[in-house]
């Protein structure tokens, strides 16, 4: 079996621990919290939260992401979050906490390591960082990157509007100096990022979540247009489809035993068709009549393969 090293917690996962652990009850003692942090051997290697350190961190919570921890001034003095409602509000919020929670529950199992499974994602520790950077800064950055269809690498000067993550891969989208356009570029394929002296200016009417509002992943294509889309997912995957929503502007329409209805208004493009694909006979197309024609057609092509 080969030797896990055991890496010591980042502040951000001590942070989350202490939010989920006072939010979790909804009141608890300096004291309780302490007894918990001990018995968790994997994170607190047995030691103590000493009374300065949970008043440090307290302080780096409220500024990393906005959460006030706050105590009762009598009784037994219990810690409590005093605005839980951020913490189901902002997208990024949201995800760090949920990664993040989900990373600090991991690292406290490191004796089961072989008992659960993950899924490869491709580095982007490399870059990303750097990418953030620029982007705080609005700093011109410059790039080795080598897409899968060149055949060499390029260097260029992009500016970094912002990031994004889909189908286990980070990507930035950026306006290539050169030639004046918006691109997606996939970290995975870059092999060297640096910040330059440039600064550039972000459009004040910029922003990134409207930007891909329409579309269903990383595939941006303007001369699709926007359409309603009407989906039939079977008794079995209508369960998926709800939880798991294709889009943000998915709705459920219709709904009965054997199936359910939803609607999506998107630019459908090439990875809203594989994804539609990917599900087989569980989704069926009903509108528009044009994307059933383009799926049939898809699916014939398929069927081709396989003669």
């Amino acid at each position: 079996m080969a030797t896990i090293t055991i890496k010591p917690m980042s502040l951000i996962q001590k942070y989350i621990w202490v939010i989920k652990t006072i939010h979790r009850p909804g009141r608890i003692t300096l004291k309780d919290l302490n007894e918990k942090w001990r018995q968790n051997i994997d994170l607190s290697r047995g030691e103590n939260l000493p009374r300065q350190t949970f008043d440090r961190w307290k302080g780096g919570i409220l500024d990393m992401f906005g959460i006030v921890i706050d105590c009762e001034q009598h009784g037994k003095y219990h810690y409590y979050i005093a605005n839980p409602e951020v913490l189901s509000e902002g997208e990024l919020r949201t995800w760090l906490l949920d990664t993040y929670g989900t990373a600090e529950t991991l690292s406290s199992s490191i004796s089961i390591h072989d008992r659960i499974l993950t899924e490869e994602i491709p580095s982007s520790q490399d870059f990303l960082a750097t990418i953030l950077e620029a982007m705080k800064s609005n700093t011109v950055l410059q790039m080795t990157f080598q897409s899968f269809t060149m055949k060499e690498a390029k260097t260029f000067l992009v500016e970094p509007y912002c990031v994004k993550m889909s189908a286990q891969r980070w990507y930035m989208l950026a306006r290539n100096v050169d030639y004046n356009y918006l691109r997606l570029y996939s970290l995975d394929r870059m092999e060297n990022v640096r910040l330059t002296d440039a600064h550039f200016v972000l459009p004040k009417d910029f922003c990134a979540k409207d930007y891909f509002a329409e579309y269903f992943g990383v595939v941006l294509d303007e001369s699709a247009p926007l359409q309603r889309i009407v989906l039939r997912a079977d008794k079995y995957h209508q369960h998926y489809m709800r939880t798991l929503p294709l889009h943000l502007s998915q709705k459920e329409i219709y709904a009965c035993d054997d199936y359910a209805d939803f609607e999506l208004t998107l630019r459908p493009t090439y990875d809203f068709y594989m994804k539609l694909m990917s599900f087989g006979n569980m989704i069926k197309v009903l509108e528009p009549e044009s994307l059933q024609e383009k799926i049939y057609k898809w699916l014939e092509k398929t069927i081709e393969v396989y003669k």
